[in-house]
């Protein structure tokens, strides 16, 4: 039933799609934006984003393809889906709406139709002035507390978001898209975003003496994000902040933001009582973007710190989308995950260099080689755990459009220890080679 809705669906979009591109056709104007005024004011238009990856992945111990253990493993993956639409409906009627699906790999037992596309935002908004705007929906708004708990996946710097921020949970409870209603807007150079949330309730029941996700009906979830825009101003017109410019525009922003939710987590005390935890993050972040010379060279430059409470010793693998099963006692996760997510402190940074507009004028082709890391230092890990990335993306218009991105991650991986400390005991690869499009 759900796929037969999600094609009905699709079907209706395409066809909406086409007939606003034939319309704006006929007009001369941008085949993906439809003018619903004179000044162009109030309109709707349109976007879509295709990730698709080709990847090879040494994999964690214990990890299995099938019911065979492996050491690695090749896959390919439709990583991001993305049909959108949006737009100003009235002076001060704002929508949002986006269908998609991500991480559709050989691991879908009976093929694609086992991941039929998904409603990701729904929203609508007020705008009373530049200064407040409220809405509600699906939403991202009340996601995180940095930059890339809430990111533009068509204009990454790197090959994929920072995860950790999106605070990512099998349950989605501390999930980037949820049921919210928010505020947001611009005071002088000043941007915010506040939100409570409805999470979803967690599933999965793992009380131990460590802390985990409680499995009981959630309390509301309170997040913010203050920024200050010491250049240019970026736009709010959605929730998803951009990877990169490309030399477009400049910016240098301060942001700091927090998500909070009461009795989140819980754990067993010695007594075999059940103990509460607060979620508590915190979370700050610098970007930049700008031109360097006036042939278009660009730097790009991002670096943020988390600290996180999620109560005592708390871990979470990240691995997105992951080539491989395992149960639940693997440490690391199954496949290429890594312990990227926990009580500690978290630091992230990433830096990428646009080379120079080609000096002839028929060659569009630019490329952008980026380096990136992250660094956990949680309470449960006897060391760091420490990951890096090298890469690069060739954009073959010089835009947002038909991108190639190369992509090696290498990441840390651990054991238990005697110390009751999770101690690293190797380290393991993953190269991805991505092709983009998007309009």
């Amino acid at each position: 039933m759900k796929l037969h809705y999600c094609k009905n669906s699709l079907i209706l979009l395409v066809l909406f799609l086409f007939a606003a591109f034939k319309m704006n056709a006929q007009k001369n104007k941008s085949p993906f934006v439809v003018n619903l005024s004179k000044d162009g004011s109030q309109y709707i238009k349109f976007g879509m984003n295709l990730q698709v990856w080709g990847r090879y992945s040494e994999l964690n111990e214990g990890s299995k393809v099938g019911t065979n253990e492996v050491d690695d493993t090749y896959d390919i993956v439709i990583r991001r889906l993305r049909l959108q639409a949006m737009g100003m409906l009235t002076e001060n009627i704002f929508f949002h709406l986006q269908l998609g699906q991500n991480n559709i790999n050989f691991q879908q037992n009976s093929g694609p139709s086992n991941a039929p596309l998904s409603v990701l935002d729904a929203l609508g908004e007020y705008h009373f002035s530049s200064k407040l705007h409220i809405g509600g929906g699906l939403t991202s708004w009340g996601a995180g507390t940095t930059r890339y708990s809430a990111n533009s996946s068509a204009t990454q710097l790197t090959l994929d978001t920072p995860m950790y921020q999106q605070i990512t949970n099998t349950s989605s409870t501390f999930g980037n898209r949820n049921l919210s209603i928010y505020a947001k807007g611009y005071l002088g150079n000043f941007n915010y975003r506040a939100a409570i949330t409805n999470p979803y309730r967690n599933t999965s029941n793992n009380l131990g003496f460590n802390s985990t996700l409680s499995t009981e009906t959630p309390r509301a979830q309170y997040s913010g994000i203050l920024t200050y825009a010491f250049l240019e101003k970026e736009s709010i017109e959605d929730a998803y902040h951009r990877g990169t410019y490309l030399g477009t525009k400049k910016v240098f922003n301060v942001a700091l933001g927090y998500m909070t939710e009461v009795k989140a987590m819980w754990h067993l005390t010695p007594d075999a009582t059940i103990a509460y935890d607060d979620m508590k993050v915190l979370g700050l972040d610098v970007f930049y973007d700008s031109p360097i010379n006036d042939k278009g060279a660009a730097i790009t430059a991002y670096a943020a710190y988390n600290n996180n409470n999620y109560g005592k010793n708390y871990i979470q693998s990240v691995s997105t989308p992951n080539p491989a099963v395992g149960d639940n006692t693997l440490i690391n996760g199954s496949g290429a995950g890594f312990i990227g997510v926990g009580t500690g402190n978290i630091y992230y940074a990433q830096l990428g260099y646009l080379f120079a507009k080609p000096s002839n004028e028929a060659k569009k082709g630019r490329f952008q080689p980026y380096v990136a890391t992250q660094i956990a230092a949680l309470e449960a890990l006897d060391t760091p755990m420490t990951m890096y990335e090298i890469g690069a993306n060739y954009y073959t218009t010089g835009t947002f459009g038909p991108k190639f991105s190369l992509n090696y991650q290498n990441r840390a991986v651990y054991d238990k220890s005697l110390t009751g400390k999770y101690t690293q005991s190797d380290r393991l690869g993953m190269v991805v080679l991505q092709c983009q499009v998007s309009f």
